[in-house]
């Protein structure tokens, strides 16, 4: 059995997806049904990581019915969660796919109390501590109203206590988080541009960046280039996997579902190359399905085996 994946969601959301094949502002649509799931980007990386064969354990600040309502359908669905407490209302977020499989995305905020953060990082802390957990993976935005320096302050706990911390986030957040120098980031181009302040259109200074995170202690970069792909650079490994051409159905999620793919191989102790296949491939089968995180495994092994890998030089 491997290792539990600690799946940190700072701001969760209760997620409704709709695909509106003819959706357009000022429009009136009728559709069947809406698909509503616990969503930001941890728990959706938990739903993946699951499906991959993981074993994944959920955690982030819940508040208020939304909250419960989150709480209840994680249950319900069988998977494990420890979850912080706010007084306070969770975020819902309303994603829109048209029939192109182009997303527009509504997202609440989210409104918590400095002691919340702290609340959460000591709950995580505590958790990690006492499970055998072979990744604590941060997804996803810091809510409004939690310290400047988060989630760096976790960070450095973790990493005192021995923990493999991988972040996925963006803004403040993720330069937060690369100064406290975590074992892993996965970031797309433009994430990890805005973060070094780089063009993101110059693939050579967002690899040059990646390569400098590894010179100040960073243990592995993953880079998402959307339908090409993704790079995976570590010490002395530089690699791009690039799935098939497919049409999209919702691109929502395929960036939780790469980060799920690289982490669950890891802890099976795959190699770099079958760890960035798996994650490519887990997000690219992804885009298919609706909802973030609902792809099927029989399908997702198909579109692995479609999956290439190839080793570059920088």
């Amino acid at each position: 059995m491997t290792d539990k994946i600690i799946c940190v969601t700072p701001n969760v959301a209760l997620d409704r997806t709709l695909v509106v094949p003819d959706f357009a502002v000022g429009h009136i649509s009728r559709i069947n049904r809406g698909v509503v799931v616990p969503g930001g980007k941890g728990l959706n990386m938990m739903r993946a990581v699951k499906i991959l064969g993981g074993h994944p354990l959920s955690m982030g600040l819940l508040g208020g019915h939304t909250g419960r309502m989150v709480a209840a359908m994680v249950q319900e669905a069988g998977y494990k969660a420890e979850w912080t407490w706010f007084d306070g209302e969770s975020r819902t977020c309303t994603i829109i796919a048209n029939a192109e499989g182009v997303s527009t995305v509504i997202n609440e905020s989210g409104q918590v109390g400095s002691s919340d953060w702290r609340a959460l990082a000591d709950d995580v802390c505590r958790v990690a501590e006492s499970q055998t957990a072979s990744a604590v993976c941060f997804c996803g935005s810091v809510p409004e109203g939690a310290p400047a320096d988060a989630p760096a302050d976790a960070i450095r706990r973790l990493k005192a206590l021995g923990k493999r911390v991988w972040i996925d986030s963006s803004g403040r957040a993720l330069s937060n988080a690369i100064a406290a120098r975590p074992f892993a980031i996965k970031v797309n181009a433009e994430e990890l541009a805005a973060a070094m302040k780089l063009d993101a259109q110059k693939r050579t200074e967002v690899i040059d960046a990646a390569t400098s995170l590894l010179n100040h202690g960073i243990q592995i970069v993953v880079v998402s280039l959307g339908a090409e792909g993704a790079l995976l650079l570590a010490k002395d490994v530089f690699l791009k996997a690039t799935p098939p051409r497919i049409r999209p159905v919702d691109p929502i999620a395929s960036g939780d579902c790469l980060h799920a793919g690289i982490v669950t191989a890891l802890a099976r102790g795959e190699s770099h190359a079958e760890a960035i296949r798996s994650g490519v491939a887990a997000g690219t089968v992804n885009a298919l399905y609706a909802g973030g995180a609902q792809f099927a495994y029989s399908h997702y092994l198909g579109m692995l085996s479609e999956t290439r890998v190839e080793v570059l030089s920088r």
